[in-house]
């Protein structure tokens, strides 16, 4: 189901004897590796709420280009995927490496169980109990590519 922040404590409020799993990413042309992530993330709980990085976050961070696919397009994609159970967009337009305040009130309003994760990051880090902080790696499978290596894939055997 696509949300908004506005909805996360209703979220918590309608699940609150599940364990609720947040997770959060660009998910520009979905491929197998983001699918693994997913289900793997899932696995830690029952509700799986996904934080996508809107289009303006997304340029921030892999630059003019990106993504390939808009935010919309993107979040309507993820929301028909069977593993995830909500989604919403993230609402912050910093870089990489920068925190913001919302991060901080999703926390608070949504209340996860866990924050799962393929890295360390620094707009949730220090905002979840480690316990709760979970890093998973999202390449479990030789095979699998990250969304840049198939662009560049493209971009070369259209040469």
């Amino acid at each position: 189901m696509l949300i908004t922040i506005n909805d996360l404590p209703s979220i918590r409020k309608q699940h609150s004897t599940q364990k609720l799993v947040l997770t959060s990413g660009t998910f520009d042309l979905i491929h197998i590796g983001h699918l693994n992530f997913l289900e793997n993330a899932k696995k830690y709980g029952d509700i799986l709420v996904v934080l996508m990085s809107g289009d303006n976050r997304v340029r921030a961070r892999k630059g003019a280009t990106r993504p390939i696919i808009n935010e919309t397009e993107r979040a309507r994609i993820l929301d028909a995927l069977k593993v995830v159970d909500y989604v919403f967009i993230d609402p912050s337009m910093l870089g990489p490496n920068e925190t913001d305040s919302i991060h901080a009130e999703i926390i608070k309003l949504l209340q996860p169980d866990y924050y799962v994760t393929d890295g360390p990051d620094p707009r949730f880090i220090e905002l979840v109990d480690k316990s709760k902080f979970i890093i998973i790696d999202r390449n479990d499978a030789s095979e699998q590519k990250s969304t840049t290596e198939i662009i560049e894939h493209i971009v070369n055997i259209s040469k």
